[in-house]
């Protein structure tokens, strides 16, 4: 993508023109929709007393992100699914959900200056996707983790994050890092800036999962590192990608039965337009 002066006006008009001053590092109105692809995907090895066993969970989603005016809870903001497949499983078995009946209409709420979306409307989720995925958690892949008072500095900044996962397990994952700014880059012939966010993640859940012989708790936790593309003069995120290794134990109480588990994870997200 060439920065010829057509372009750069085209940009300006559907992302926002950067404020007189220079750089942004403040989430915007958008004069248009950004429409992101965002690809992730979990990896669980489980070692029983029978011998390892695998499971994997991946999501591929196309949504398209509007963020409004400021209000007294933050930014009105719309985020709509464009595409959503999502697979679950085994070594014996992998379903394939489609999102189809959520395509099209949007989840609406508000986003806060520290970069979290609270959804206070939005369609209703069918029971065969919220057995396997929790939807909503994907949103929290749009939103980088911006300097406080959007003020560049040399200086790490705190970041933490909280989500819940309601499905055929109940989940919680706390994030606990920092973040810093780590230099200038070209993305797409774009010049932008490079976030870093390092930390540790811990993931808790308790539930019945599809295949189990009982109810299962289970703690892993580990080093999770996330780079975000960040453009300064438009004020938005064009690009992260993420890396988390973990491990910890999986209980089946009924059982009186402790196994360690290994847990890999990664996302990517681009800006489309």
């Amino acid at each position: 993508m060439q920065r010829h002066t057509w372009l750069l006006l085209t940009s300006c008009f559907l992302l926002g023109c950067a404020r007189a001053g220079g750089d942004i590092y403040e989430f915007r109105p958008t004069s248009a929709p950004l429409r992101y692809t965002v690809s992730e995907q979990g990896d669980m090895l489980i070692e029983t007393p029978v011998g390892e066993q695998h499971s994997t969970d991946s999501t591929r989603a196309t949504l398209t992100l509007t963020i409004g005016r400021r209000g007294s809870a933050g930014n009105d903001v719309s985020v709509t699914f464009q595409a959503l497949d999502i697979w679950e499983g085994g070594d014996f078995e992998m379903r394939h959900v489609e999102g189809t009946s959520l395509l099209g209409t949007p989840f609406t709420g508000s986003l806060s200056e520290d970069g979290k979306i609270t959804v206070a409307d939005g369609p209703e989720i069918p029971d065969q996707i919220s057995k396997v995925a929790d939807p909503v958690a994907v949103f929290a892949h749009l939103l980088a983790p911006l300097p406080p008072g959007g003020v560049p500095t040399t200086q790490p900044w705190q970041h933490s994050h909280v989500s819940h996962s309601e499905t055929t397990v109940s989940a919680t994952t706390t994030y606990e890092g920092s973040a810093r700014l780590a230099g200038d880059t070209i993305w797409n012939g774009w010049a932008a800036q490079v976030i870093v966010s390092e930390g540790t993640s811990t993931t808790t859940g308790r539930g019945m999962p599809v295949g189990a012989p009982g109810e299962v708790e289970f703690t892993f936790s580990g080093i999770a590192t996330t780079r975000y593309i960040w453009d300064p003069d438009r004020g938005v995120m064009l690009a992260s990608s993420s890396s988390l290794s973990a491990d910890g134990d999986l209980d089946i109480p009924s059982m009186e039965m402790t196994m360690p588990i290994a847990y890999q994870g990664r996302s990517e997200v681009r800006l489309e337009r």
